[in-house]
């Protein structure tokens, strides 16, 4: 059976990254389809979606025009604005399970974040348990903002899988080896924001955004030279940090504005260094300003610290060289990170994932899903086979043609005529055996307790908390088998039958279903 195709899709103020790869047999996954497209002014505005229709009619043209086809798959993982999601890390005890940690974390988070527990969506990962404590993830959004692009995304016609955050997918993409020694910083400086993040033992760990980036530099070379702000934007990104360039004027522009994003790069690594005792041992660059001429070396002399361009390609195979500028690669940083979880074993779970639990059920599958359309397919396919034979079977057996006692004839049960039977005889016996049923027998238990004392007690089962609310109960053990209804924390249920991993419930009025045994409690 085919297994659904998942593209990354990435979202910001000034453009939208689409793509999509495919696992191969051996070695890295491939390209199969890229796109990328600048949006106007005002469609997305400090990572709030104020046009909803033309964002989606965007993103539909977009797909359309992806390179070397056409991305059709509806299914996709979408990345959030960094700028509305709100991250720590707390530490809790090492002994407390996942449902306790969703229990207890959001009395935690409200001393620290300025939402109210009902205003948003959350989820946390563990990522790394020493001793007594462990290290949790924390994550929260607004729920506006994931309903936003929910919204859209339906206009696009799409079904999200998961809600991811730039700063992991970016470190997905790009760090190299996340087991290595020292911590690193990941330096995003797009258009309009600069975010810093230190990545370091599975997961981010410190971030901060500056509201310092490509556009700021483009307004104060345009003021400082009297240059048109077109203009403006070519010297920079031609001479960027290179002082033999424009006698320099550029560089010096470019150094005053990049004053603010090398100080709070430091502040940054000083506060994590000094917290955790850790070395921050390098810097990766990513987004559209890292592209400026000499910027590595600029903060590498600044921050002393290795600097590097980050590779987004470094773990996709791209055979038809879609990204011939290799520089402009950085651009797909967040999405390429976005398509690696979408070919992943679960893209729903393998990381945060602030989507929502979906609260009703499509009657029937979306344009493009090949997966669950042959599944249709071959269903309907199946069910006119059954009713043209049986249809055939009841008219020939109509004709006198009987295909069932052809294949299983019938045994000739008629009784044989008796002859020469001893009556006298007959009689004895019948009287024998009057006589032994008039003899007493053993007493037959009749007590309720007698009959039902080996009738095993039924197992009861209790749904936990479960991310978004609802657990999904499944026609079949298995995620691929469709969902038949959906249970909420608290309710309990007889258990029917145990697998592996899965349990078997009684939903009442003859239907059953099955749920991950993680989810639900065995009660006694």
């Amino acid at each position: 059976m085919l297994r659904k195709s998942v593209f990354g899709l990435d979202i910001s103020d000034n453009s939208i990254e689409a793509m999509l790869l495919r696992k191969a047999a051996f070695g890295r996954p491939k390209m199969v389809g890229y796109a990328r497209t600048t949006i106007r002014s005002g469609i997305v505005t400090n990572g709030v979606i104020k046009k909803p229709e033309v964002l989606a009619e965007q993103i539909r043209k977009l797909l359309n025009s992806a390179s070397p086809k056409a991305i059709s798959t509806p299914y996709c993982v979408v990345s959030l604005p960094e700028s509305q999601v709100f991250t720590t890390v707390f530490k809790l005890p090492a002994g407390l399970r996942r449902d306790e940690i969703r229990n207890t974390i959001p009395y935690k988070a409200e001393e620290v974040i300025p939402f109210k527990s009902t205003e948003i969506y959350f989820d946390f990962q563990t990522l790394t348990s020493q001793g007594s404590t462990q290290e949790v993830f924390y994550v929260a959004v607004p729920t506006e903002i994931v309903q936003q692009h929910l919204a859209m995304l339906g206009q696009a016609g799409l079904r999200p899988l998961a809600f991811d955050l730039e700063s992991v997918s970016i470190a997905r993409s790009v760090i190299a080896n996340r087991s290595r020694k020292g911590a690193t910083l990941l330096m995003d400086i797009g258009s309009r924001t600069t975010n810093m993040h230190i990545f370091d033992r599975n997961g981010i760990r410190q971030s901060r955004t500056i509201a310092l980036a490509g556009n700021r530099f483009t307004a104060s070379i345009a003021k400082q030279l009297g240059l048109k702000p077109e203009e403006a934007a070519k010297q920079k990104n031609k001479f960027g940090f290179n002082s033999k360039q424009a006698d320099g004027k550029v560089l010096l522009i470019l150094q005053k504005e990049f004053r603010k994003i090398v100080e709070a790069g430091r502040e940054l690594i000083d506060f994590y260094q000094t917290e955790t005792q850790r070395t921050v041992d390098g810097v990766r660059l990513v987004g559209g300003s890292s592209l400026l001429p000499a910027v590595d070396q600029y903060l590498a002399d600044n921050l002393g610290l290795e600097a590097l361009l980050a590779d987004p390609l470094r773990r996709i195979s791209d055979p038809k060289k879609l990204l011939k500028e290799k520089r402009k690669s950085l651009l797909y940083a967040t999405v390429s990170g976005l398509a690696l979880r979408g070919i992943g074993k679960n893209p729903v779970r393998d990381g945060i994932n602030l989507l929502p639990a979906r609260k009703r059920l499509p009657l029937k599958p979306e344009k493009g899903d090949r997966h669950n359309w042959m599944k249709v397919y071959l269903s309907l396919t199946i069910f006119v086979i059954l009713v043209v034979g049986f249809g055939g079977l009841l008219f020939a057996k109509r004709g006198g043609l009987d295909f069932y006692h052809l294949v299983f004839p019938q045994s000739d049960f008629s009784t044989p005529e008796a002859t020469n039977i001893d009556y006298a005889l007959l009689d004895e016996l019948r009287t024998a055996d009057e006589a032994e049923t008039e003899q007493p027998t053993e007493p037959i238990a009749t007590s309720t307790d007698e009959l039902i004392e080996d009738v095993p007690e039924p197992v009861v089962v209790r749904v936990q908390d479960v991310p978004g609310g609802r657990l999904n109960v499944r026609e079949g053990p298995a995620t691929t088998f469709p969902v038949v209804a959906q249970a909420i924390p608290g309710d309990e249920f007889s258990v029917l039958e145990e697998g592996e991993g899965w349990i078997q419930i009684d939903l009442g009025n003859n239907e059953s279903g099955w749920v991950f045994d993680a989810y639900v409690d065995k009660l006694e």
